[in-house]
């Protein structure tokens, strides 16, 4: 007999941050991963069971661990390298089972399939992004965007 997994991850959400995108940055110093880390905490609800998963080239690693220590780190060099381990989170370890709610922190259309899977599965995703920096398709595969330079202001979902 078959039986499906159940959701453990009840009301448990997943930030997967690209470092390198919200920071504007292809180097991430320490002080702009603080700055971030910081941004990111007052504009996005999380809470204290929720799983941070950063990723940046091998440039800025160290600054990651620095600037929002604690957290799982992942690195990937070369065009797209932070954006390919994000997906391959996506792809390869469960995520509709485990969470309800991803915070996709990367407005690069390249995780939009990504996030359209998700939300097909019935995770809801948010784009979390600087808002000249979300690419149409990343808005829309999201259920809706937080844009950490424009506090307050929500991108409208295009019908």
């Amino acid at each position: 007999m078959i039986r499906s997994i159940p959701r453990i991850g009840h009301s448990r959400a997943l930030h997967l941050i690209d470092a390198e995108n919200l920071c504007g940055s292809s180097l991430v110093s320490v002080s702009a991963m603080i700055k971030l880390r910081d941004t990111y905490l007052e504009a996005v609800p999380m809470g204290s069971l929720d799983q941070v998963v950063l990723a940046s080239s091998h440039a800025s690693i160290l600054a990651l661990g620095m600037g929002w220590p604690g957290k799982r780190y992942l690195m990937r060099s070369g065009k797209d390298g932070a954006d390919i381990c994000l997906a391959g989170i996506i792809a390869e370890e469960n995520i509709e089972t485990r969470f309800d709610h991803v915070y996709m922190g990367s407005g690069d259309g390249g995780l939009a399939p990504f996030s359209g899977h998700l939300e097909s599965c019935g995770v809801r995703v948010t784009a979390v992004s600087l808002a000249h920096s979300l690419s149409p398709r990343m808005r829309m595969a999201t259920s809706d965007v937080i844009f950490l330079d424009r506090p307050g202001i929500a991108a409208l979902r295009a019908a």
